[in-house]
C-alpha cells in the first residue's frame, strides 16, 4: 500500500512533458531566374504573440530553423534589392503569406520564398521649352494603399528623389506593381517666406504633373513593375497654367510660437498626397503673414502641417476657395490646441498589458494639421495633447489578439464606429477593452471542392465597427482561426487576394455582398464555417 501511495504521489509531482519541438527547412531562390539568394534574412513569427526567430540563408539559400513550438506562424524573406516576400504568397511581394500550422515534433520541409528583385523608372523633367527643370520632387504613386476604408496612392521606391541639374531622375527599389509618376515643382517643395514687397497677381506657372504631362492623377498612364523591370525614357515636361497668388495673416498667433511654421494648401480630394503636391507657405514670427504663389483655382483647406508629435504652439485649419483671381487680404485664426483625459479599462487576461496598448487620434477629414496619441499607465489613465475641436478618428494599436473593443465614449456620447466628436479639453475619452472568449474557425475551399492555402479570409462586423475587422489567412490544411471574437452578427469573407485595409471600404465590398456567409458569434462559443474562395478583385 505504501508503495502505490508513493507512485500516486510521483505521478500527480510529475511535470507535464513539454512539446516536442519542431523544425521549419527550405529555401530562398530569386524569382526570376529561381537561382539561390545566399544571405537573405528568413523571420518565423508566431502568430498571436508576434515573437521571431531570424537566421540568414546559406550560399545555396537554403536554410533550416530549430526548436520550433507548436503554433501558427508566418514566414518571410528579405534582401537587400530584393523584395521583402512570405512564404504561400499568392502575387510578387506579397509580405504576409500563409499561416504555417506547426505541430508538435514536426519536421516540415520545402518551405520556398521566391523575392523579386525591386525594380526602377527613370526619365527627365523638362519645361514648356524642352529645358531641364532641376529640383522638382518625383514620385513614383502606388493605387494600392487604403487608408480608413478609402483607397489612397502614396509613393514607393526610393524617397526622396530630386531632378539633376539636367532634369534627370531615378526612382529605384519599387517593388512589384503599378505605379503613376508625378513631378511636383521645386518652389512647391522649398516654399519661400513673405517678400517685403511682395504683390500679389496672377502667373503662368509650372504646377504638379503626372505623365503623361496631365494635371489630374486619375488622368495618368499606369506602368507595371515586374521582377527586375527598368523602365527607362519617362520624360515628362510640367503642365503651366494660369495660378493666382494667395495672401494673408494668421490671427491671434500666440507670443511663445516658433519663428517659422508650414501651411500647406490641400485639395479636398487629393488625401495625405495633398500634403505633397499642392503649394506650401511660410510663416515668420507671430505678425502671422503668408503667401502661396502658383496656386491654380479650386476648393482647398489650408492648415498647418505637424511639425512633429509634439504640442502644437497653434493650429490653422480654415476652408478656401481659389478663383481666377488674387486673395490678397484672407483672415484665419490661429487655434490653440488643448488636451483631454482619457481612461482605457481592460478586462484583466494573460495577456494584456495596459502600457502596450496606444490611443491614436486624428481628424476625421483626413486633413492631417494635428496627430495625438499617447500610452495609458498601470491604472489605465491617458493624457492626449494638441487636440483642436472636431471630429476625430479613434485608432488603437497594441491590443492583444485576446481582447477586442468592446465600446469608445467621449463624454456621454457612445461612439457607433470609430469616429468621436471632440469639442473641448473637458471631454474623457474612455476606452473599454474585453476578453475576447469567442472564436470563429473554418475551412476555405476553391470552386472544386479542394483545401485552399492561403487564402484571405475577413471577418467584418454588422453593422460595421472598424475596430473589430479581423483578417487571417489559411493555413497549409486551408483552415483559419479567429480568436478573441466580440459577440454580435458577421460576414465572413475569403478571397484569393486582398489588399490591406480594403475590407473597410464598402465599394470594395458591394460586388461581393450575395457571397458572403453571415455568423452569429455568441459570448464564449466557437463557431465554424466553410467558405469558397473568391477571385481576386479587379485592379482599379
Amino acid at each position: 500500500m505504501p508503495a502505490l501511495l508513493i507512485a500516486l504521489f510521483l505521478v500527480f509531482q510529475t511535470p507535464p512533458a513539454e512539446p516536442k519541438l519542431a523544425t521549419v527547412e527550405g529555401a530562398v531562390v530569386h524569382a526570376a531566374s529561381k537561382a539561390a539568394v545566399r544571405k537573405a534574412k528568413v523571420t518565423l513569427t508566431s502568430i498571436g504573440a508576434e515573437n521571431t526567430t531570424s537566421m540568414e540563408t546559406g550560399d545555396d539559400g537554403r536554410f533550416t530553423l530549430k526548436e520550433v513550438k507548436p503554433g501558427r506562424y508566418r514566414v518571410s524573406a528579405e534582401k537587400t534589392g530584393y523584395q521583402t516576400t512570405a512564404y504561400g504568397a499568392r502575387r510578387p511581394a506579397d509580405a504576409v503569406g500563409q499561416v504555417l500550422r506547426i505541430d508538435a515534433g514536426a519536421a516540415l520541409t520545402g518551405i520556398d520564398i521566391a523575392l523579386p528583385r525591386q525594380g526602377a523608372i527613370a526619365g527627365k523633367i523638362l519645361d514648356a521649352d524642352n529645358e531641364p527643370v532641376r529640383g522638382a520632387l518625383v514620385l513614383a504613386l502606388a493605387n494600392i494603399y487604403y487608408l480608413n476604408g478609402r483607397r489612397t496612392r502614396i509613393p514607393r521606391g526610393s524617397v526622396p528623389v530630386m531632378s539633376s541639374d539636367l532634369g534627370e531622375y531615378r526612382i529605384g527599389s519599387l517593388p512589384p506593381g503599378k505605379y503613376i509618376i508625378c513631378a511636383i515643382p521645386s518652389s512647391f517643395v522649398q516654399p519661400a517666406p513673405l517678400a517685403k514687397e511682395a504683390k500679389p497677381g496672377t502667373e503662368d506657372a509650372l504646377v504638379t504633373t503626372c505623365y503623361p504631362n496631365v494635371h489630374q492623377m486619375a488622368d495618368a498612364t499606369q506602368f507595371e513593375i515586374k521582377d527586375s523591370t527598368e523602365i527607362p525614357g519617362i520624360d515628362m515636361r510640367l503642365i503651366k497654367t494660369r495660378t493666382v497668388t494667395v495672401q494673408g495673416r494668421i490671427s491671434g498667433v500666440p507670443a511663445g510660437a516658433g519663428s517659422i511654421t508650414i501651411l500647406n494648401l490641400n485639395t479636398k480630394t487629393a488625401g495625405p498626397m495633398g500634403n505633397a503636391i499642392h503649394p506650401r507657405a511660410l510663416v515668420q514670427g507671430v505678425d502671422g503673414k503668408f503667401e502661396f504663389k502658383n496656386v491654380a483655382p479650386g476648393s482647398y483647406i489650408l492648415h498647418t502641417l505637424p511639425t512633429g508629435l509634439g504640442n502644437s504652439a497653434f493650429i490653422v485649419k480654415a476652408n478656401v476657395e481659389v478663383g481666377d483671381q488674387p486673395i490678397t487680404d484672407l483672415q484665419v485664426p490661429a487655434i490653440t490646441p488643448f488636451e483631454i483625459k482619457g481612461k482605457v479599462i481592460a478586462e484583466p487576461g494573460p495577456e494584456m498589458k495596459l502600457g502596450s496598448v496606444r490611443v491614436i487620434l486624428s481628424p476625421a477629414d483626413d486633413i492631417t494639421s494635428t496627430v495625438s496619441m499617447g500610452n495609458p499607465n498601470a491604472d489605465g489613465d491617458l493624457a492626449l495633447g494638441n487636440l483642436v475641436p472636431g471630429r476625430h478618428r479613434v485608432q488603437l494599436t497594441g491590443v492583444p489578439y485576446t481582447h477586442y473593443v468592446r465600446e469608445i465614449r467621449a463624454g456621454d456620447l457612445l461612439a457607433e464606429g470609430d469616429e468621436v466628436d471632440i469639442p473641448a479639453s473637458a471631454t474623457q475619452l474612455t476606452i473599454v477593452l474585453a476578453l475576447g472568449r469567442a472564436e470563429v474557425n473554418g475551412l476555405a475551399r476553391n470552386d472544386k471542392g479542394e483545401p485552399f492555402a492561403g487564402a484571405h479570409v475577413g471577418l467584418i462586423p454588422e453593422p460595421r465597427r472598424p475596430f473589430r475587422i479581423k483578417a487571417t489567412r489559411t493555413d497549409q490544411s486551408g483552415a483559419f482561426k479567429f480568436m478573441g471574437v466580440a459577440p454580435g452578427e458577421y460576414w465572413l469573407v475569403a478571397l484569393e487576394t486582398v489588399e490591406p485595409g480594403s475590407l473597410q471600404d464598402d465599394e470594395f465590398l458591394k460586388p461581393m455582398r450575395t457571397k458572403l456567409k453571415k455568423v452569429q458569434v455568441e459570448d464564449g462559443g466557437s463557431q465554424g464555417a466553410e467558405l469558397t474562395v473568391l477571385p481576386a478583385a479587379p485592379d482599379r
